[in-house]
């Protein structure tokens, strides 16, 4: 008994170091992972066309950044940019929310504004407010189809990204009753419906590397289990609750988790 003591107390005493020191390696190796990432990112020149949701993605970064210790990336507004700077990552509204051909008509301008300055990575996303249970998905995706590929015809090296549109979260109990009450339809679960089919068109036509999947990151749990609701006998994806604080735009939990991934995403897309 004597001996298995003198063993199993130094093994206990181990175990414990090494659990006390694991979440300061963990949040070195992140460190070091993200800022890796960074610096391959910073060897490109990116735009990023977006409205709100995009405004938020963009917190995110700079606070993981911040958070990190990760090498710079410098963020610039379109509005001032200098055309003498040699790498740049430019972010810039694009057209109206509400309006999607606005925006894939600015983003493609822009596009063609910036690839005199060697542009090597395009993106843009929609948002929620762009797709509605009354959009119709097959228009406005087929404009996006045409505009898109028009751009990479004539710009072949040019690697575009798409994004998924982005979800909102179930309404509670509070909001439907004020709707009710107010003679309001709550059009939510029809809304996100429509994003799905829409991200499905997205998802079938483009190549799975070229696309982030910010909708899917948006309405799955930690432990990978996805927020779904059914109707007339299929499932489609919400955004989580934990995610939002208005139940559309992503609080400062979910800016920092997709901005991270974001990152990793472009520094793939980057090498």
């Amino acid at each position: 008994m004597k001996k298995i003591s003198l063993i199993i107390f130094p093994l206990m005493i181990y175990i414990l170091l090494i659990t006390f020191n694991l979440p300061n390696n963990y949040e070195n190796n992140m460190n070091s992972s993200l800022a890796n990432a960074v610096k391959i990112i910073n060897t490109k020149n990116i735009f990023f066309g977006h409205q709100s949701v995009g405004n938020n993605i963009l917190q995110g970064i700079r606070k993981s950044i911040d958070n990190n210790n990760s090498s710079a990336l410098r963020i610039t507004n379109l509005e001032n940019f200098n055309n003498e700077t040699s790498k740049y990552f430019i972010e810039s509204k694009i057209g109206f929310n509400g309006d999607p051909k606005s925006k894939i008509y600015d983003f493609c301008q822009k596009v063609e504004l910036l690839s005199k300055n060697n542009l090597h990575i395009a993106m843009m996303k929609l948002c929620y407010a762009d797709i509605k249970s009354n959009s119709d998905i097959n228009e406005i995706f087929n404009y996006y189809n045409e505009s898109i590929d028009s751009l990479q015809k004539k710009y072949p090296k040019l690697i575009i990204i798409h994004f998924t549109v982005p979800l909102t979260a179930k309404r509670n109990l509070i909001n439907r009753l004020k709707d009710f009450f107010k003679g309001r339809p709550d059009n939510s679960m029809m809304d996100n419906i429509a994003r799905n089919n829409f991200n499905q068109l997205l998802v079938n036509k483009y190549p799975t590397d070229r696309i982030f999947q910010l909708a899917k990151i948006e309405s799955t749990y930690p432990n990978g289990r996805r927020e779904e609701f059914d109707y007339q006998g299929k499932t489609y994806n919400s955004l989580i609750t934990d995610y939002t604080d208005d139940g559309g735009h992503l609080n400062e939990k979910a800016q920092e988790l997709i901005a991270q991934k974001l990152i990793y995403f472009l520094s793939d897309v980057s090498k």
